[in-house]
């Protein structure tokens, strides 16, 4: 028979193990081509926020280009994408990929922007797991936030 005391232990290293799991299988950098440096919907989970999206709980204000100064508009944006700590992989002028990385268990998650017109649509999304308890949606207002200042 198995001791109760053990079974504590055992159900929070089968947690560690799914989350370590779930960190390792997010490491790789996932590159878009260059044909396909767009926004695409977010997943039917709550992990994403998405700028384009006509579904309430995803759905995230676009940011407004500053003074009709696109260029500037676009630095400022990566200067923000930085300063919050996030590594820029892409950047044409028109279209930005970058990844964050968390603490403890080092999950990755994607940002990504496309300027268009007067404003720069954005995409945040976790790579594993179903929820990412707002973090996204966090993420973006302090990009926002130093955006805008």
């Amino acid at each position: 028979m198995i001791s109760l005391k053990i079974i504590p232990v055992a159900i929070v290293l089968i947690i560690i193990i799914y989350l370590a799991s779930l960190s390792y299988m997010t490491r790789q950098h996932r590159i878009k081509p260059d044909d396909e440096h767009q926004l695409k919907p977010c997943p039917n989970k709550p992990n994403c926020v998405l700028s384009l999206s006509e579904k309430e709980s995803q759905a995230i204000e676009a940011f407004q280009i500053k003074e009709n100064n696109k260029q500037l508009s676009w630095e400022n944006l990566k200067t923000a994408i930085t300063k919050s700590g996030g590594e820029i992989l892409i950047d044409d002028g028109q279209y930005c990929h970058a990844v964050f990385t968390s603490t403890i268990f080092r999950f990755k998650d994607d940002f990504e922007a496309v300027q268009n017109n007067n404003q720069i649509n954005i995409r945040s999304a976790s790579r594993a797991g179903k929820s990412d308890l707002g973090q996204n949606r966090k993420r973006v207002e302090k990009i926002r936030l130093l955006y805008n200042n």
